[in-house]
């Protein structure tokens, strides 16, 4: 049988996912640069990057500073999202488990559960 406590968590997991209102795929980084001119260096920036992939590609588009306030939420909610996608698997997996019968969860324990056997030595 189910815990109530693993199913009252993939409910609150669902419900934070469905708060979440703005996602953007990628990571958002900073970039300066430094160049000499005769005796002085002259740093520029900082540039803000946001860095994704698409179709295969690896896309970086520069976000200008009165968009970087929205990108960077964005950002932040795609991986928040993406934690508590993980974090909803493995209650199900745990959840999957917990309902297998003796004999199948003997049978399968390395998979979920780690190994107490030490290393031979040669």
């Amino acid at each position: 049988m189910t815990s109530p406590t693993i199913q009252q968590e993939r409910s609150r997991i669902l419900e934070e996912m469905a708060r979440i209102d703005q996602m953007i795929r990628g990571n958002l980084s900073t970039q300066t640069y430094t160049k000499k001119r005769g005796e002085q260096t002259i740093t520029q920036g900082p540039y803000f990057l946001l860095q994704r992939r698409e179709e295969g590609k690896n896309n970086c588009q520069r976000v200008g500073s009165e968009e970087l306030q929205a990108i960077s939420a964005g950002v932040e909610g795609y991986a928040r999202f993406q934690a508590l996608a993980q974090r909803y698997a493995q209650l199900t997996e745990q959840m999957t488990w917990n309902e297998q019968s003796a004999g199948v969860k003997k049978k399968f324990q390395r998979f979920w559960r780690p190994s107490s056997r030490g290393r031979r030595s040669a």
